[in-house]
């Protein structure tokens, strides 16, 4: 009986791993879904993408945005596979658009490092590239770990995260933004809200006094902010002239890769004696 279950077991595998790798035509519904499968290398094989997703080198349909997907230019694509986001796409149109018949693989949301590398690695079962996301976690991983072992015995700085300016947002404990603060040798102010993005005021973040401000230019992010921000001399970040705009490309794209890029980036922003930045 062990036997047959284990003969079972391997042609279960053998034959998702073949149908897998046979998705010619993907449909992807999220910036970060995009990015997840270019890395895998299934550039050729997007057939469509959001208008915030980055164009590849191929040619790709527009299908809508992450909250409006045009249902009939998905249908016209023929898909044989959409990929969504838990947290980031409209439930009902995604639950539409599996009603419509389609295979809909949908996304976790991740809130910490080891979460991504966990979500890509599913996504890379889901179509067939085990063998390519191990080398890209491992190189990752070790990325990271780079960096953690050149900061981890210096002094913890605070910083802030705006990521929302009107109304004000930040990130939260639950926002995978932590793990940044992590492998940097700094402290997320709002770790403590066991929340993802949570609404603050500036009258909290004064209070809390963060030596680093970092703007994530998103939304109604823009240069200006780091003016506006200026205004509140009492802040340590503001009197040592530490407030710092990064792309929100560069920093909430989850996957193993862009998060290493990520740290690299917020390194050399708050740390630029240590790692050369400006």
């Amino acid at each position: 009986m062990k036997k047959i279950y284990t003969a079972l077991l391997f042609l279960a595998v053998i034959t998702s791993i073949a149908f897998a790798a046979d998705y010619k035509r993907i449909v992807s519904l999220a910036p970060s879904v995009t990015e997840s499968l270019y890395e895998l290398g299934l550039d050729n094989e997007v057939a469509g993408i959001t208008m915030y997703c980055a164009k590849g080198k191929s040619k790709k349909e527009i299908i809508g945005t992450l909250l409006e997907p045009d249902l009939e230019k998905i249908v016209m694509l023929k898909p044989d596979l959409i990929v969504s986001t838990k947290e980031g796409n409209n439930k009902a149109a995604v639950e539409k658009i599996q009603r419509l018949g389609f295979d809909v693989y949908v996304m976790e949301t991740a809130s910490n490092f080891k979460d991504i590398c966990e979500n890509f690695t599913l996504l890379a079962e889901k179509v067939g590239r085990e063998q390519k996301v191990l080398e890209l976690i491992a190189k990752a991983e070790n990325e990271v770990q780079e960096i953690y072992v050149q900061t981890s015995f210096l002094p913890k700085e605070t910083v802030f995260w705006e990521v929302g300016a009107k109304p004000l947002y930040t990130a939260g404990k639950q926002s995978f933004v932590n793990d940044y603060n992590f492998y940097t040798a700094t402290i997320n102010i709002y770790e403590d809200i066991d929340v993802r993005y949570p609404p603050i005021s500036i009258e909290d973040v004064i209070e809390r006094n963060p030596d680093i401000i970092i703007l994530v230019n998103m939304g109604d992010i823009s240069k200006d902010e780091i003016k506006n921000w200026k205004k509140y001399n009492t802040v340590t970040a503001v009197q040592n002239e530490r407030i710092y705009m990064i792309d929100v490309n560069d920093i909430f794209t989850p996957t193993p890769s862009t998060f290493a890029k990520g740290v690299k980036i917020l390194a050399k922003t708050v740390m630029p004696e240590i790692f050369g930045g400006k």
